[in-house]
């Protein structure tokens, strides 16, 4: 008799969420304050980068890259939201003036989950090995006025990759 009562017990607690280790929860509202109006200089052309505030688990925003000299643009289309398996996501798009997708993201958008965030940092990484971006950091200072977001690619090889920042600072 005591067996079985043993093996009840032992099956109830590996099924018990409170004793497997899991990683932190995060929510969209844990990076709102990426929302707003942020523009700065990036690659020598005027970009603009526009965040909706969280509602219902999900935040959008739009990025715009335009050089006024040569007429060249770039937009994205990016989107931050709570998926059904709990992880916060971040993913996005390439299009250029005519809204033509980039051809390396017809099949699917830039994926990047969100591993670590505070008040005022919050930072994504992806897995897919298929993507030249490896992370992305966005990081306000604490009054609320300048947006830093750092884009880190993958290297070829033993080569490092490439890291770039767009210093953004708020529109009214």
């Amino acid at each position: 008799m005591r067996a079985p009562r043993l093996f009840f017990i032992l099956i109830l607690l590996s099924s018990t969420p409170l004793l497997t280790p899991t990683a932190e929860a995060f929510e969209v509202e844990d990076v709102a304050f990426i929302a707003g109006h942020w523009q700065g200089e990036l690659f020598g052309g005027s970009a603009e980068e526009i965040w909706m505030s969280p509602v219902g688990g999900t935040m959008l925003g739009s990025f715009r890259l335009v050089w006024p000299e040569v007429g060249r643009k770039l937009y994205e289309l990016l989107v931050i939201e709570n998926d059904d398996d709990g992880v916060v996501r971040l993913r996005f798009r390439h299009f250029d003036a005519a809204l033509g997708l980039w051809e390396r993201e017809i099949e699917k958008p830039n994926v990047f989950d969100l591993v670590e965030v505070d008040e005022n940092r919050a930072v994504f990484t992806t897995s897919d090995p298929d993507q030249e971006t490896l992370r992305m950091t966005f990081e306000r200072d604490a009054a609320g006025g300048r947006l830093v977001v750092r884009v880190e690619s993958r290297g070829d090889g033993d080569a490092p990759g490439e890291t770039f920042e767009a210093v953004y600072l708020r529109r009214e």
